[in-house]
């Protein structure tokens, strides 16, 4: 019997630039049906692999109901926060699933450069900012003194959110920063909220 759990993500770039990873350093997941979402490493007899929502995976890790885990630590930072007792990370870069989740804000808000300015325009009439990340969007315009912003959770295409008009900006995540620019929106200067990257962490407790 495994005596290891370690969590996958099930889907999506991350899913399949973990397996490339794991691969590559000769741990090769043996998963016989593409449904399932349990796994072996046949290198590792001791290590059973389950797949969750890359989302799913701090707290899964957090609550000791796998031993590891590897996501992206924009998921760590906004499912379990960034200075949990409960996860200890292991590895901090693996070097894939790079990406930033940036405050984005119209082009046409030529006042707006940094977020000081975000915080003197939200206190004229107060702002919407539309996000998947709402506890690390709430902390981060906490910690910078903005205030009179509500945080909207919203999935999907956020970059409509000012067009359709149920946010006045968006905080979500970027890579090259071209799907912004094609929705006419731009990153503040100091508008990075966390730098993110696939990770390895585990249950404190466990190891």
């Amino acid at each position: 019997m495994p005596h290891i759990r370690i969590a996958l993500p099930s889907k999506g770039r991350m899913e399949s630039e973990t397996m490339d990873f794991l691969a590559g350093c000769g741990l090769n997941v043996n998963k016989l049906n593409p449904r399932q979402y349990t796994a072996t490493l046949p290198a590792l007899p001791d290590v059973q692999v389950l797949f969750q929502r890359a989302r799913d995976i701090p707290p899964s890790v957090a609550a000791g109901d796998v031993d590891l885990g590897i996501t992206g630590y924009d998921n760590l930072v906004e499912m379990v926060g960034e200075d949990s007792d409960s996860v200890i990370i292991i590895h901090e870069a693996l070097g894939y699933g790079q990406c930033a989740l940036v405050l984005a804000v119209p082009d046409e808000w030529d006042d707006v450069q940094t977020v000081r300015d975000l915080a003197d325009k939200a206190n004229g009439s107060g702002l919407r900012v539309a996000t998947k990340y709402t506890n690390a969007v709430t902390r981060f315009l906490a910690q910078a003194g903005t205030t009179n912003v509500r945080v909207v959770s919203a999935d999907g295409a956020l970059e409509s959110a000012p067009i359709v008009g149920y946010a006045d900006f968006i905080a979500d995540l970027t890579s090259t920063g071209t799907t912004l620019r094609e929705n006419r929106l731009r990153t503040l200067e100091d508008g990075t909220i966390i730098q993110s990257q696939a990770i390895l962490f585990g249950n404190r407790a466990a190891l």
